[in-house]
């Protein structure tokens, strides 16, 4: 048995989650952490995805221009594609149904690559080369001992075709996700051009499940399955700087063995369901005590803020000092662990999670948000920015049980 744990980051996302801007993050923080730039390995199967699809379709444009389609013929990609008869008649048969079907490849997206039925069966070539490639570099890569070197395998299916991976996940919100990919312009020519966010937050949920339905079907792997993964960010009001400074940390509490938090999201997400003068009071430590803490030796990955979820919303059960302490500090990730959902019933008393949410309180929230730099015009912070009427909502039934 294979006991040798190499650095290897397996990365995955939701779409529109910005695997890439944090590749380039992580790659800095290594650089700055003094590895060679040489010794820093970033794989993408996107990438290669797109090299082999970008070849084939040239390929079957060039089938009239003899003297072209030689020349791609002999490219390592094509030569794959044709290297046995059962992947011949593959793409045989995906010209033929290309052609039947008068699909129009002038303005060829990968997007078309993805759903296009045309291409299913030479879309589960080029997928079968892409996985066979990255377990055999997974393989390559612990057959020694590196301690020098890093690998980032930008892949949805690294965690799975390579095992000792650090297994990463990155998520938004449907919202965010659509705010992202309506405001980039600088995205691929398939994201360029929705006219509202109501029509990017279509466009990228119908990516999402897609994917998962794909990989479901093709695979028998869940992609929002949390037990797949050692580590899942919520990005949506995270920043990169924090992004790659906590895969980079857990990271060195999973090679040496050590315990640390899955789940990491902003202190915005989390409501507290006690008022001011608690959290800023003494428990362990002052509030003031805790944030010199923190900032001095960091936060520690493995304590995690118990939090309960029900009704959409995610309140705090213990770890007020540690989250707005952080939220004060202006960082914008912290671990979190649920401990009840919905109508679970709390470990350690106090009911249900539901009747725990069901406490929460307009003045707790209000005071809280002062811990939060704002944005906009006026600078300040609400809830309502991460949970829509939520104010309005709570309003109301407190004037009910008045």
């Amino acid at each position: 048995m294979n006991d040798i744990r190499n650095k290897i980051i397996a990365l995955s996302g939701q779409p529109v989650t910005g695997k890439g801007t944090t590749t380039k993050a992580l790659i800095n923080k290594l650089e700055e952490q003094g590895y060679e730039s040489e010794n820093i390995h970033v794989i993408s199967t996107g990438n290669e995805f797109r090299r082999y699809f970008n070849t084939l379709i040239d390929f079957i444009r060039s089938l009239d221009n003899p003297e072209k389609l030689q020349k791609i013929s002999e490219t390592p990609e094509m030569q794959d594609l044709m290297s046995n008869m059962e992947r011949r008649i593959f793409l045989i048969n995906t010209i033929s149904r290309l052609r039947t079907h008068g699909i129009d490849l002038s303005n060829f997206s990968i997007e078309q690559a993805n759903n296009l039925d045309e291409l299913k069966e030479i879309r589960s070539v080029v997928d079968g080369l892409i996985d066979d490639g990255i377990k055999r570099k997974g393989e390559e890569i612990n057959s020694k001992e590196r301690p020098d070197e890093i690998w980032i395998v930008d892949s949805r299916l690294a965690f799975h075709n390579i095992p000792d991976a650090f297994s990463v996940r990155l998520t938004a919100t449907p919202e965010v996700a659509a705010k992202r990919l309506f405001n980039d312009k600088s995205r691929g020519k398939e994201d360029s051009s929705y006219s509202s966010l109501e029509e990017a937050k279509l466009a990228r949920e119908k990516r999402r499940i897609g994917e998962q339905k794909r990989y479901k079907e093709r695979y028998g792997v869940d992609l929002e399955n949390p037990d797949n993964y050692d580590l899942i960010i919520d990005t949506s009001y995270a920043s990169i700087d924090d992004e790659a400074n906590t895969i980079l940390k857990c990271l060195s509490y999973y090679i040496d063995g050590k315990p640390f938090a899955k789940n990491w999201t902003s202190p915005k997400t989390l409501l507290p369901m006690q008022g001011i003068r608690e959290t800023v009071g003494r428990a362990t430590y002052t509030f003031d005590e805790m944030i010199d803490k923190i900032d001095k030796e960091g936060y520690l990955p493995d304590k995690p803020i118990e939090v309960v979820e029900a009704n959409g919303y995610k309140g705090i059960v213990e770890g007020h000092h540690r989250n707005f302490a952080m939220a004060d500090l202006g960082k914008t990730l912290v671990p979190y662990e649920v401990i009840a959902k919905d109508d679970e019933k709390i470990p350690y008393g106090g009911g249900t999670a539901r009747q725990r949410i069901d406490s929460l309180r307009v003045s707790n929230l209000f005071d809280h948000e002062t811990f939060f730099e704002g944005e906009g015009k006026d600078k300040h912070f609400s809830y309502e920015d991460i949970y829509p009427e939520i104010y309005s909502k709570l309003k109301e039934k407190e004037g009910e049980t008045r």
